[in-house]
């Protein structure tokens, strides 16, 4: 199966309501798109995202989706992924349950493998 990566900045989901910005994630996520989101996730909006994800399992077309958010922490160059005006430091990554790996080394570096 084919994936796509969308970086999403912060400016495409701030002005979305919670619900809004769940549907959104959910829309992209049920088309194979793995979402890096500038804005992290609040653990309200993730606790609905699990919520919502648990209402579209259907296990011969969507099986549910994998998120991790992280701290790129104060040395993290955001500028590089989204541009000058960034300010956020947290990010959250959401991809359909079996699109990926995540894993995190003690020196905070992130590794996303994009599973076939």
């Amino acid at each position: 199966m084919k994936y796509r990566v969308d970086f999403v900045p912060y400016a495409e989901t701030n002005d979305l309501t919670d619900d809004e910005k769940i549907r959104y994630i959910l829309s992209k996520v049920m088309r194979n798109t793995i979402l890096v989101l500038e804005n992290g996730l609040t653990p309200t909006e993730e606790m609905n995202l699990i919520s919502k994800t648990m209402g579209k399992i259907d296990f011969n077309d969507f099986v549910g989706l994998r998120f991790f958010s992280f701290d790129g922490g104060s040395d993290f160059k955001l500028t590089k992924l989204f541009g000058r005006g960034s300010k956020n430091k947290v990010f959250t990554i959401v991809a359909p349950n079996e699109a990926v790996t995540v894993q995190k080394d003690k020196r905070g570096i992130l590794s996303i493998r994009i599973n076939d």
